[in-house]
């Protein structure tokens, strides 16, 4: 069977208006690709995916130099601000250049962490998007390469994973993330760091409820991949010794269920494969264009502090750990997906 029969008769011509919602600029063909990895050109489909990653991160990237500049500047007006006052000797100038400074950076510094929060949010609702489109049709491959105990599993886990990013991490985790960062600007403002153990605890229990959430899925895949696909073994061969012990029949007949059970699976792994690749392709700029805005106020803080006042410098580095938070969450709800998917089409394999 040809590509392209596959592609109409599994009905992913429809999804092709939600990939083009997904990638708004890019154009992508999901029948090319589909044809690509089909066909084993696993090469070219990555080939045809790298262009839209990379005329995504270029847009995404855009201005983080001007950010970076006026980083640099505040940093630099707020150490010779301190060294005037020092000079001078008055403590209240000092104290109101510092809090003007300190405005200033805070508007920078939640404007960068803006854009990382809603970067983050929408990545995490285009993966809830992309799983429900694509799901009905990787999970009908798996029902027809293993059956209906291992179709009924892996739909149920699919459901877990989307309301666990739901609930659990756009609900959860995000909000706590904010709080850090307002403790941060908080904590700023007081020449001692009252806040500091909070703030620690805040990422502490973030990044232990991330860790979690990897454990538990994971944790969950490794049994259904051990049991489901057992079970619906056990029911195909019976069948199949049935089918072969027919008088007349029974030879051609197992061949026939040889060869169905390996087109399903192949047909079943092509569309894990696609995707795989759609969902790294989805994510890679949200998530480059988070590194970059924490890579950039690590990078301003390290500069800041040969220089300016140590509260605007830990102020700067903090949100930066805040934007490496938000990295953290997106790119968690991504691994959440590509470790099941993975899980199962290779548990799925059976009999080939």
């Amino acid at each position: 069977m040809e590509a392209s029969d596959i592609f109409t008769e599994y009905g992913m011509g429809e999804l092709q208006e939600g990939i083009d919602a997904l990638f708004p600029d890019t154009g992508i063909s999901l029948e090319k690709l589909w044809g690509q990895v089909f066909s084993g050109d696993v090469t070219g489909a990555l080939g045809t995916l790298s262009g839209t990653v990379l005329s995504g991160f270029r847009s995404q990237a855009a201005g983080m130099g001007d950010v970076f500049a006026w980083l640099m500047a505040i940093g630099i007006f707020s150490a010779l601000l301190h060294h005037f006052s020092e000079i001078f000797g008055k403590n209240r100038t000092e104290d109101t250049g510092f809090y003007v400074m300190y405005l200033l950076l805070i508007t920078v510094v939640l404007k960068c962490f803006g854009q990382a929060a809603d970067t983050t949010v929408t990545t995490l609702e285009n993966v809830i998007l992309f799983i429900r489109l694509l799901m009905p049709a990787f999970l009908l491959g798996v029902g027809m390469a293993s059956g209906t105990a291992t179709l009924g599993a892996w739909y149920q886990l699919m459901l877990l994973l989307i309301y666990a990013v739901e609930n659990i991490l756009m609900a959860g985790v995000i909000p706590f993330v904010y709080v850090y960062v307002c403790l941060t600007v908080i904590n700023g403002v007081w020449g001692e760091e009252r806040l500091s153990l909070l703030m620690k605890l805040t990422a502490k229990g973030i990044r232990a409820v991330l860790k979690a959430s990897l454990g538990v899925v994971t944790g969950i895949s490794a049994f259904q991949a051990m049991i489901t696909p057992a079970l619906d073994a056990v029911r195909s061969s019976t069948l199949q010794k049935l089918a072969a012990s027919i008088p007349g029949i029974g030879g051609a007949a197992d061949g026939i269920w040889e060869t169905v059970l390996g087109s399903a699976v192949v047909i079943k792994n092509s569309i894990g494969v696609v995707m795989l690749l759609l969902l790294v392709a989805l994510c890679a700029a949200p998530l480059c264009k988070i590194l970059v805005i924490a890579g950039l106020l690590k990078a301003a803080a390290a500069l800041m502090g040969i220089v300016s006042d140590k509260r605007i410098t830990a102020c700067t580095d903090q949100v930066g750990e805040g934007s490496l938070l938000l990295l953290k969450t997106a790119a968690s709800a991504m691994l959440l997906f590509a470790i099941s998917v993975s899980v199962v089409a290779a548990a799925t394999n059976r009999g080939v």
